[in-house]
């Protein structure tokens, strides 16, 4: 089996400085926030924006759409993960769990 989406996810959090998670789950607005971060992507028409208008911003940040008004709103796909891992330099490999606590 190869690199899936849990995976690729799995290395953005660690790229971002945030926990690996062991089940598969879309990101966190934290962890969305971490993201927006690292690409400077900064933005937003409130102080706290909403995890659909970062998905957005991240998306057009990292080319997969050419304008915030164009971008999906939605959870990203494999591909937009895969793109999104490139842009801040993550290299996802295949079983990516977190280390053991103790």
């Amino acid at each position: 089996m190869g690199v899936t989406k849990h995976d690729i996810r799995n290395g953005i959090r660690d790229g971002v400085g945030r926990f690996k998670r062991e089940v598969t789950a879309s990101f966190t607005k934290e962890e969305l926030g971490a993201l927006c971060s690292e690409l400077d992507v900064t933005a937003t028409d409130s102080p706290v924006a909403s995890t659909t208008k970062m998905r957005q911003q991240i998306r057009v940040a990292v080319g997969v759409a050419e304008a915030v008004s164009e971008a999906e709103t939605g959870s990203f796909s494999k591909q937009e993960l895969e793109t999104i891992a490139e842009a801040i330099g993550v290299v996802p490999v295949a079983g990516d769990e977190p280390d053991p606590l103790f």
